[in-house]
Parts: C-alpha cells; structure tokens; sequence
C-alpha cells in the first residue's frame, strides 16, 4: 500500500508540474503579444508625431493674418483681401456650396446673383437709373421686346413669299412660292426697276413742266411716287434690310383698302430702342462708356462673386445654357463643405484639383448696344494650381491628433504595464509552486526507492 500511495502522489505530482508549465508557456506568450502590441502603440505614436495639418490663412482689411483649419467653406468664405480659389473635381466642375448654388440656379443675371449677396449696383444719376429699370421692364419675361424682334427676324429668314411672276396665256397672274432669299432678289430687282422708272418719270415730268405742258400738282406727285420708290429700293439694299422690312411691316386691309402698317413687335422694339437711345446719350453727356455708368456697393466683394459668377456661367452676364445645365459646378455635400480631413486627403491625393481667380484689371465690353445688360467680362481668368505652392497654405505640425495619439499611447502602455505586472505576480506565483511541486516530487521518489529497495531485501 505504500508504494501504491506514493505512486499516485507521483502522479498526481507529475499532472501538476505539466499544466504549471503549460500555464507559464501561456503567460509567456501573452507577455509576448503585449510586447507587440507596445510596438504597435509606439508606431501609431511616432505617425502621430510626424502627422501635419494645412492651415489656411486669410488677411482682414488692416492686414492682420488669421490662421484658420483648412475647409471648403473657410476656402469660399468671402473675405476682403483674400485670395479666391475653387476646388475642381475631375470632371472639370467647381465644387460649390448648397447656397451658392441655389443663389446662382434662380439668378437670371449677373446682378440678381449679387443682390443675393446684398451687392447693389448704383447708378451715377436718378434719371439712369429711371431708364436702366424701365429698359429691363422692356425686357423682362412677360414682355421681352428686344428678344421678340430677334425672333420675328429668324421667323422672317425661315418663311417662304408668294410674288406674282408673270402672267399665262389667258392674262392670270402666275404667283409663284420663293424662299426668302429668292423672295429678296425678286424685290430688289423689282424695286430697282420701279426706282429707274420713277427717276425716269420725274425727269420727264420736269422737263414738261418747264415747258408749261404740266402744273406744280404733277411735279409734286411724281416727286412722292419717287420718294417711294426710293424707299422701296433702300429696304432692299441688303438681304438684312430686306428681312427686318418683312418683319417690321404688313399688309392691313383698311375699309377695303390694302395698306402696309408697322406690325406690333415692331412698335415695341421701337420702345425698347426709344429708352436704349436715352441710356446711351447720357452716358456720352456724362464722358462715359456704358458700363462705367454705376458702381457698387461693395466693390471688393462684388469681385469675389463676379468671379464665381463666371467660373459657373461662361463669358455671359446672362444665365447661359452652360449655367442653366448647371455643366461647370457640382453641389458640394454639407459634411464634407466643413471637413479638414477630407479635403487635406483630397488635395494630397489629387482627387480634386485647386484653381485660383486672377486678378488683373477688368473690362466690361458692351457686345451691342441693343443689349446693354448682357457684357462680355474680360481679364477674369481661373487658372490651375498646386496647393503646396499657395502662400496662404501653410502645413503645421497636426497639435490635436499628436495630443490624442499621446492619451491613447499612454493609455495603452497604462494598460500594458498592468497586465504585465499581472502576469509577472503569476509567473513568480508559478515558480513558487513549480520549485515546490519539484521538491515534494523528489522527496516521494526518494521515499519509494528505499520503500521498494527494503522490499528486495525482505524477499531475498
């Protein structure tokens, strides 16, 4: 019984040395996995350390620097003394802001995009301004004269004419359909020819009334049917006098009688010019050009968004088809008009390009004068970038980020000591119990050897 006893003591000795050293290869590998993870936290630390911010900075008016986070919106924040950029996709578009793009989507012009922004064009005197809001009256979309008169123009070139060309054999007129410009050359040869005979018949009717043959009564009459003639032969000098001819007169029965009358559109283009003409003479008055007759209200900020204005519209202070297709901008999202990160990523990945607005000196050109609220804007030009070339971005080491990756690294590291210390306790706890067990194992071994070495000499 004896040797039975200290057998299983062995045993049960022998298991318990097994799972202490199987739990302190586990303890060691866990101290081994910390030890990774310390490295890990080091290595985010250190990014952190390296890790930078683009700041943008702006200048107000007495020229004092601000630094601010660099966003969208801090990028298209108007501000006096401030560069303008825009930020443009790949496709070309600007990226802009929800309300610029609903300022510009209902604005039909270049001043109702500014008064938007509460820039307000002035006029040098009350009487232009009198006549500039009666002109845009003219024009507006009720009752667009000006742009009643073009189209009338082109329905003119469009349409076909009859003419009687000849008679047949029973005296019937031949009237034939010509297209306008077959129509034009009929009349001009037509009225040409008129004109050689009405010069002709007052020559003659001259000469005759010198001789007596004639009264003053037929001088006079054939000197209207000259004058006639003569207007007849003008309105047919050109083929562009022809068709505003065509447009501006038709033929009216009056009580039976065919009369030519202006027509309506005619009559209101004539107003609209009527107000043109009062705009343009005053301004000669004043020793101006038409587009120096105002100024506004803020002329530094009526830059800025003139600028913007042109970058989305096209060369027109009218809304173009460009404008209303909306093909050179896209609505930025509101989450990323106020991210730093996103568009520090964007710029240094090249998923967005940067453009800046020049700013040399601009001429307002008038295209014609019977359109004077639509200018062609010269010397505003956007021009490519390179954002680490712009001296109001700066790059500074990233403060927030180095503070946060510093609380997490000590965090960490808090973490990871405690659990070392832990596991430290239970290796010594271990190695106690190991030095223990190893003890108590050769001591048994020891006793059974001279147990069972006494049993060989009781038998032998």
């Amino acid at each position: 019984m004896g040797i039975s006893a200290s057998q299983a003591r062995l045993l049960t000795i022998t298991a318990r040395l097994t799972s202490n050293e199987y739990e302190s290869q586990q303890i060691s590998n866990a101290k081994m996995r910390l030890a990774t993870q310390s490295e890990q936290a080091s290595s985010d630390y250190i990014a952190a350390l390296n890790s930078k911010q683009i700041m943008f900075t702006t200048y107000d008016a007495s020229g004092a620097a601000k630094t601010e986070n660099l966003t969208p919106n801090a990028i298209y924040q108007y501000a006096d003394m401030k560069n303008q950029y825009a930020l443009v996709n790949s496709s070309g578009q600007m990226l802009i802001s929800q309300s610029d793009a609903y300022n510009f989507k209902n604005a039909d012009n270049l001043d109702e995009f500014l008064a938007a922004y509460g820039i307000i064009k002035e006029y040098k005197t009350e009487t232009l301004q009198q006549n500039v809001e009666k002109l845009a009256e003219l024009n507006d979309d009720d009752h667009n004269y000006y742009n009643n008169w073009l189209s009338a123009l082109k329905d003119s070139e469009l349409a076909t004419y009859e003419r009687q060309t000849g008679v047949d054999g029973s005296g019937n007129p031949i009237i034939e359909t010509l297209s306008s410009e077959d129509a034009y050359q009929f009349d001009k040869l037509q009225t040409k020819t008129a004109y050689d005979e009405a010069i002709a018949y007052y020559e003659d009717v001259k000469i005759k009334f010198a001789a007596g043959v004639v009264d003053e009564y037929m001088v006079e009459s054939a000197m209207e049917k000259l004058s006639d003639a003569k207007a007849n032969y003008t309105n047919c000098l050109n083929y562009d006098s022809w068709i505003k001819y065509q447009t501006a007169y038709e033929l009216v029965n009056v009580g039976g009688a065919i009369e030519n009358q202006e027509t309506q559109v005619y009559k209101d283009v004539e107003n609209y010019f009527e107000v043109l003409e009062e705009i343009v003479a005053e301004a000669e008055d004043l020793g101006t050009t038409m587009d120096d007759l105002y100024k506004y209200s803020d002329e530094s900020k009526a830059r800025w968004y003139t600028n913007l204005w042109y970058r989305l519209n096209g060369e027109s202070s009218d809304k173009s088809s460009i404008g209303e297709n909306a093909v050179n901008y896209s609505v930025l999202d509101s989450k990323l008009a106020t991210s730093t990160q996103w568009l520090q990523d964007a710029l240094s990945q090249g998923t967005i390009s940067l453009e800046v607005a020049s700013y040399k000196d601009a001429t307002n050109l008038i295209p014609d004068e019977s359109n004077p609220t639509s200018v062609i804007l010269k010397g505003i030009t956007w021009k490519s970038t390179v954002y680490s070339s712009c001296t109001d971005f700066t790059e500074l080491d990233d403060d927030a980020a180095i503070a946060k990756a510093e609380a997490e690294y000590q965090k960490k590291n808090n973490e990871i000591n405690a659990k070392d210390q832990k596991y430290e306790n239970k290796i010594k706890t271990l190695d106690t119990e190991h030095t223990a067990l190893q003890t108590e194992y050769e001591s048994v071994q020891s006793a059974m050897n001279k147990n069972i070495e006494r049993s060989f000499k009781a038998f032998s």
